[in-house]
């Protein structure tokens, strides 16, 4: 009998890992990589400002394709005003046509992060006659980052918004915040996915009061300063308590400059760079808690890395945690207050024993899991696939 081949989804997304930036949108990689968990086939497409080594060259494409999964990256010469948006544009364009040439046309596009991906997803659409659907990842709606402004970005994401086949975001919190700003649609819910494999139960753990935070120093989001004010507080377990601060970011070495100036002994705070993979999941599994001091986010995937670890979290009130993380898996806070993130702190560390690390991963596996997340995915485009035809 012949197999029936693979239904092909286009992906189109303003963030996704390069060889500039690897840690840029994994979550999008994520979502791709689930959905040919699912049986679909993904074709990535991503565009990205670059110093290209021959003078003459305004465009380089790389093309990578693994099992299912086709991704194309296009660079282009860098510039600045209207000749960047047109020169990223023509990227696009090449990269799509790439896409086609490769896999063919798609029966569905998946743009990641509004606006100009989904513009694009739906011009893309209607010269094709296929569906798309949005999935939205940006905390630019929050009042403490707002960056949604102008009327005719506001008048396009209305417009792709109310032409798209399904709008999905990444926390209930993030959909309240853009119904506040007026985009108002039937939001439904598509989570970032766990690498469970990747992110499981150590064998053996070191576990001394280690506290991980795992961040892309950028202190307006992140508010790592208090963090290293908690600690600072954390009297009882001066000498023997460990902070480590993993990741890279414009506001790294302002950070270093501010844990320095508490003048904490013994080196006990310690800055890794950036980690991947394995090295970052065996950083996570030997520590006794994460740690995340956020103003706010959408989704926090650190987060729930750490509990597929069996390591409790230590969180401020952000995006869905208060939804998810109880007393048997951690304890939240309040954003912005010192007082009582150092005295969660305090009693994670010195009550690790009550935490079951089981239980914790198992609850990731079958919210956030890899699985969870392909069913999720396969239900919503498969969905909009038969209804189309």
């Amino acid at each position: 009998m012949e197999s029936i081949p693979a239904k092909h989804i286009l992906y189109i997304s303003r963030w996704y890992p390069s060889s500039q930036d690897p840690m840029l949108g994994l979550f999008v990689k994520k979502h791709a990589l689930a959905a040919v968990s699912a049986g679909f086939k993904v074709t990535a497409v991503f565009v990205v400002p670059a110093l290209i080594a021959k003078s003459h060259e305004l465009f380089s494409t790389e093309i990578k394709s693994e099992n299912g999964l086709t991704e194309i990256i296009v660079n282009y010469r860098k510039t600045e005003g209207p000749a960047s948006v047109a020169r990223q544009l023509i990227a696009l364009n090449l990269a799509v046509k790439t896409a086609v040439t490769l896999n063919g046309r798609p029966q569905l596009i998946h743009a990641h992060v509004l606006t100009r991906s989904a513009f694009l997803a739906w011009w893309y659409g209607f010269r094709w006659n296929v569906p798309f659907v949005i999935t939205e990842h940006w905390s630019r709606y929050y009042p403490e980052n707002l960056q949604y402004k102008g009327w005719l970005r506001k008048k396009i994401t209305r417009f792709v918004i109310n032409r798209a086949a399904a709008t999905t975001v990444v926390s209930r919190r993030l959909a309240d915040a853009m119904k506040k700003q007026g985009i108002k649609t039937n939001y439904s819910m598509l989570p970032n996915a766990v690498d469970t494999s990747l992110f499981n139960i150590a064998e053996k753990t070191d576990r001394k009061f280690r506290i991980v935070s795992v961040t892309c120093f950028e202190e307006k989001s992140k508010n790592l300063k208090l963090l290293i004010d908690a600690f600072a507080l954390l009297p009882s377990l001066q000498n023997e308590a460990e902070l480590v601060l993993i990741g890279e970011g414009a506001d790294l070495e302002m950070i270093k400059r501010y844990a320095a100036s508490k003048k904490i002994t013994g080196g006990r705070i310690r800055f890794t760079g950036l980690l991947e993979g394995p090295e970052l999941a065996a950083e996570i599994q030997q520590a006794s808690c994460l740690a995340l001091s956020s103003n706010y986010e959408t989704f926090g995937i650190v987060a729930y890395e750490s509990l597929a670890c069996g390591v409790p979290v230590v969180a401020t009130d952000v995006a869905d945690f208060g939804e998810f993380i109880t007393k048997n898996s951690g304890i939240i806070v309040p954003v912005g207050d010192v007082k009582a993130f150092a005295q969660a702190l305090t009693n994670v560390l010195e009550n690790k024993q009550l935490f079951n690390k089981a239980e914790m991963r198992s609850e990731v596996e079958q919210q956030y899991g890899f699985d969870a997340v392909s069913k999720n995915l396969a239900d919503l485009y498969n969905t909009i696939i038969n209804k189309k035809h």
